[in-house]
């Protein structure tokens, strides 16, 4: 399973021979939704002004919503694909590498069609293309997770799953989030963003330290001995993504591509005092 926003979903690859052609297969890519139908708990009244600010309604029929009456709405979600993906049997044998490439940029191609179809529900993934780019991201390594036994798809439920508006707009984006970060970090980094507010990932010979705050400088240190490098400023193009989402976003730069946040940052100096964290406020007995 792998989470869009409110979307969960299902990832399940196959690998199976054409049937009009004896000497290729054919990988096929397909997304099911956790959850078929997604029961949204809205306003009336904030229907009609979304559909009045697009010009698909007038501005009568928002004054005859003012009632402020809560409505429940199904949103039933389609599968994404069958994708299939043709591959001539002797590619794979004498040109690994080649056939390899290709799959990649078919798995990543996938992706984006299933984050697509994932935003054409607009009240349940938030409206950030550099977050949609890491959900992306986020649903082709979990493509390859099936490929390579790591991770089973679970069957579709028929139940639906409630999501009240209201409180989406009111700052669920953030919790969302953080449920993000659980799915994507390990247990134990997971548990330090919990405590202190921040993740540590060791690549190769540093340290990268995440803080949750918005805009947060990154603390890059040496591995071995321990002593402070530098900070970076990575600053995401959507000013409005939640702070959850940022740590998502640096850490899967800092766990695969340490260089790309080396280019994408901006250098300042090095964080004083030790290499240690310490509890936020909200801990604090005073």
């Amino acid at each position: 399973m792998i989470r869009t926003g409110y979307l969960r979903w299902e990832i399940e690859v196959a690998d199976e021979r054409c049937a009009t052609d004896p000497y290729s297969r054919e990988v096929v890519f397909l997304a099911r939704p956790t959850h078929r139908v997604v029961r949204v708990r809205t306003t009336r009244h904030a229907d009609a002004a979304a559909r009045f600010v697009r010009g698909e309604a007038s501005y009568d029929s928002v004054l005859q919503t003012l009632d402020g009456r809560r409505s429940e709405v199904d949103l039933t979600i389609p599968d994404v694909g069958p994708r299939r993906f043709r591959y001539s049997e002797s590619d794979r044998t004498k040109m690994l590498r080649y056939w390899m490439d290709k799959l990649q940029r078919e798995a990543s191609a996938f992706a984006f069609e299933v984050v697509a179809v994932a935003s054409s529900f607009t009240q349940l993934v938030i409206a950030s293309q550099a977050l949609r780019s890491g959900y992306a991201k986020l649903v082709e390594s979990e493509i390859f997770r099936v490929i390579e036994g790591k991770s089973q798809p679970q069957a579709t439920s028929d139940e639906p799953v409630r999501v009240d508006a209201a409180d989406y707009q009111q700052g669920v984006p953030e919790l969302v989030a953080a449920e993000l970060v659980r799915d994507v970090v390990e247990p134990k980094e997971f548990h330090e963003f919990c405590q202190f507010d921040c993740i540590t990932i060791l690549n190769g010979d540093k340290y990268y330290r995440i803080p949750r705050k918005t805009h947060g400088l990154i603390e890059v240190w040496d591995a071995k001995t321990k002593q402070a490098i530098c900070r970076l400023c990575v600053v995401f193009q959507d000013p409005g993504m939640p702070p959850s989402d940022e740590v998502v976003m640096k850490y899967l730069l800092a766990k695969h591509q340490p260089e790309m946040l080396h280019q994408l940052g901006v250098r300042f100096s090095p964080p004083k005092g030790r290499f240690e964290v310490t509890s936020p406020r909200r801990w604090s007995l005073d």
